[in-house]
């Protein structure tokens, strides 16, 4: 009976976050996963542009072995002038596509780790709200509580890797069971998104790592609640990763909010 209360307490956090946000100044947290993920694309394109225009250049050459430089036309001409014309096109697509698509395999921890800082503000300041609690900023604590969600997040990136590796292992092992394969990968993922924003109110009341292992898992439900609606949001282009971090670690502390309500009773 907690497990579902819990459950529910995840799911009504993380739906309210973005409410709660934006009704108490914390819009403009939704901005900076946006710039980060700007600033990574535009990192990447710079880093491959050159690469990529000198294969390019390279393929173009190719293409033309074999033919007679003096002749004036004829079929493959006309094709090779049309590559030549294109080719600048298709590179630029077939750059972004790539990017892309690196950026949808690697954000997931990368942006929690880049994030850190912001998210462990965003988890303070809903604290603040809710009970009145004042924590004074300091440059040294917000630091350290950002490597601490960034080293976090690490750990939580290998232990899933390893899982996922480990689970596929058994999938190609015995085929049939790739379907409950694939829903254990899902509820794999919640759990380390849910953890790390959990994490971020552990580390507020000091608990070591592997204290707060045990009380995230003492919260099970939410924190599954709150990391799969993390991780379906997150599949939504450039929404997904402006409003998941966010929403994830302010619905962390509103769904402790809430489980600590319903554990009080009524009236409380």
């Amino acid at each position: 009976m907690r497990s579902l209360r819990d459950v529910r307490a995840g799911i009504d956090g993380f739906m309210s976050a973005f409410r709660f946000a934006t009704a108490h100044g914390l819009g403009w947290l939704f901005l900076v996963p946006a710039l980060l993920w700007i600033g990574l694309a535009v990192g990447m394109f710079a880093l491959l542009i050159g690469p990529v225009e000198q294969l390019s250049e390279w393929l173009a050459g190719y293409l033309e072995l074999g033919v007679d430089p003096n002749a004036e036309g004829g079929t493959w001409a006309l094709v090779k002038a049309w590559i030549n014309g294109a080719r600048e096109l298709v590179t630029i697509v077939l750059l972004k596509l790539a990017v892309a698509y690196l950026l949808w395999k690697v954000n997931k921890y990368l942006v929690l780790v880049l994030l850190s800082p912001l998210l462990a503000y965003a988890s303070e300041r809903t604290e603040e709200v809710l009970t009145g609690a004042s924590f004074p900023f300091s440059w040294g604590r917000l630091l350290h509580d950002a490597l601490r969600g960034s080293l976090v997040a690490l750990r939580n990136g290998f232990l899933e890797v390893l899982a996922t590796i480990a689970l596929w292992g058994i999938a190609l092992v015995v085929p049939p069971v790739a379907p409950v394969v694939a829903v254990l990968l899902f509820v794999v993922s919640a759990y380390f998104y849910g953890f790390s924003m959990f994490d971020y109110i552990m580390e507020r009341r000091r608990l070591s790592v592997r204290h707060s292992v045990r009380a995230v898992n003492d919260r099970m439900g939410a924190v599954l609640a709150n990391g799969a609606l993390f991780s379906v949001l997150m599949k939504v282009p450039v929404l997904g990763m402006m409003l998941a971090p966010v929403m994830g670690a302010v619905g962390a502390v509103l769904a402790e909010r809430n489980m600590a309500r319903s554990a009080a009773g009524p009236g409380s």
